[in-house]
């Protein structure tokens, strides 16, 4: 993974925000280097993110896979049958062709890593030279996914081996 961004994909209306998302839905953006990690494997990662027999709530919270190539979706297909299969019940998660996709206010970028390590934040935004750079960079998607409980030990290792500052440290900013 390169970097994620926040934001709405899916829906027909423009401009979309978190107050009228439309039809769109809050989706994470991943951009990813396909030369070391597979589309398969990402998502591999996706489906055991999340309860994907589970559905309904708003349309703009359901859990999708948002495509944007043929390819993708042919593969997001037979990933959500496989999952299906496994399960032993019908998969409520959604494969829909992306469209355009609108990021959402800086403000919500990496809200985890905000709310749980606000010092962390700051700290590593002077080493990058801005918040915004930080906050594109590989290690704030790892250390957000990491605030939300995703991923464990080894999130904040690579996160680590990315800043070049020991976990133990970086895992002093993060309550368990």
């Amino acid at each position: 993974m390169i970097a994620t961004r926040v934001g709405f994909a899916g829906g027909t209306i423009a401009n979309p925000d978190y107050s009228h998302p439309g039809d769109h839905r809050e989706v994470v953006e991943v951009t990813y280097d396909p030369a070391r990690t597979s589309y398969a494997q990402l998502l591999d990662a996706f489906w055991r993110s999340h309860p994907a027999t589970i559905g309904g709530g708003p349309l703009r919270t359901r859990e999708a896979v948002l495509c944007k190539l043929d390819g993708q979706r042919r593969a997001a297909l037979a990933s959500r049958r496989a999952v299906a299969h496994r399960a032993g019940e019908a998969v409520a998660t959604e494969v829909l062709s992306e469209g355009r996709f609108w990021v959402a206010p800086e403000i919500h970028q990496k809200a985890n890593l905000r709310r749980v390590a606000p010092e962390l934040v700051r700290e590593l935004a002077r080493r990058y030279g801005s918040e915004r750079a930080f906050l594109a960079s590989p290690a704030a998607a790892e250390l957000n996914a990491y605030a939300a409980g995703f991923g464990g030990e080894e999130v904040l290792r690579r996160a680590s081996a990315g800043l070049g500052i020991p976990a133990e440290r970086l895992a002093r900013h993060f309550p368990r």
